[in-house]
């Protein structure tokens, strides 16, 4: 008898522009797995239903993106220490008891993506653009493996400041956590890691979060918009000489990550790449 097939998705508001479905389509294909990926645009309000459905319709996971990384941390039954760590959960996992798993694979995927190109965050000076889900675990990470000063910047000063209460409380020896004012581009250029982890580069009409001024030749930029090569940000540090890594290394980093938590394969991440960039 032919088995079920498979049933994944990635949920968030808005969710058209993710790439997700066709970096997982190409790992199916690739180690021959029978499987589909879909995405969702689901309305913060409908969160907690649209989960318990497709956990009832025998979906075996979930990819979690803006802006509902923070809210999916209510809803798990088990929480990965990754998620305790970092705060937020971007990926579901429903096990046979109907129970949610839930875990933080962005982490992972960032790490990698700064370990494939020789980046060390030990005594590094790191700013972080955007305290979200994503900005706020990164940001955290960013502690916890020693960076010698971590910067915050958000629209909201308060969310700012609620994200540096949470990092200084990380014993990690960090020797500075602080605020960032994103109009001051001359502090731009004495740090050594600037990871937008903004919203700002989803839509094709948005501009750079800083100004190509703003960065410096020998600077390592990471744009983790994972909707093109090479978006915004990504473009104009590339352009005054940084070294700039686009969102789709951090895409597969962590989509990877979550095909090997829910099925416990090993996913193909040249394939997974390789299908983003074409």
């Amino acid at each position: 008898m032919r088995h079920a097939m498979e049933r994944f998705a990635v949920i968030g508001h808005p969710v058209a522009h993710s790439l997700s479905p066709k970096m997982h389509a190409a790992n199916f294909a690739s180690i021959g797995f029978d499987a589909e990926y879909g995405k969702f645009d689901v309305a913060p309000d409908e969160l907690a239903a649209f989960v318990a459905a497709k956990r009832d319709e025998g979906y075996r996971g979930l990819n979690i993106t803006v802006p509902h990384k923070v809210a999916a941390v209510a809803l798990l039954d088990h929480i990965d220490e990754s998620v305790s760590l970092y705060g937020a959960c971007n990926t579901m996992r429903f096990e046979q008891d109907g129970s949610v798993s839930g875990f933080n694979t962005d982490v992972a995927g960032f790490l990698d993506c700064l370990a494939a190109h020789g980046f060390m965050l030990e005594a590094a000076d790191v700013i972080v653009l955007g305290c979200g889900g994503a900005g706020g675990a990164l940001a955290a990470a960013c502690v916890r493996a020693g960076a010698r000063r971590v910067r915050v910047a958000a629209r909201r000063e308060a969310s700012a400041r609620r994200l540096c209460e949470t990092l200084a409380g990380i014993d990690a020896g960090c020797a500075e956590i602080g605020i960032f004012d994103m109009a001051d581009t001359l502090a731009v250029r004495e740090a050594d890691l600037i990871v937008n982890a903004t919203p700002v580069g989803l839509k094709p009409e948005d501009p750079s979060v800083l100004p190509e001024t703003a960065f410096r030749p020998g600077q390592f930029v990471l744009d983790i918009i994972p909707t093109r090569h090479f978006p915004p940000t990504a473009a104009a540090a590339r352009r005054a000489g940084a070294i700039a890594v686009d969102g789709l290394e951090f895409l597969v980093g962590q989509g990877a990550k979550s095909f090997e938590l829910w099925t416990g394969l090993r996913a193909d991440r040249r394939a997974m790449l390789e299908a983003l960039r074409r």
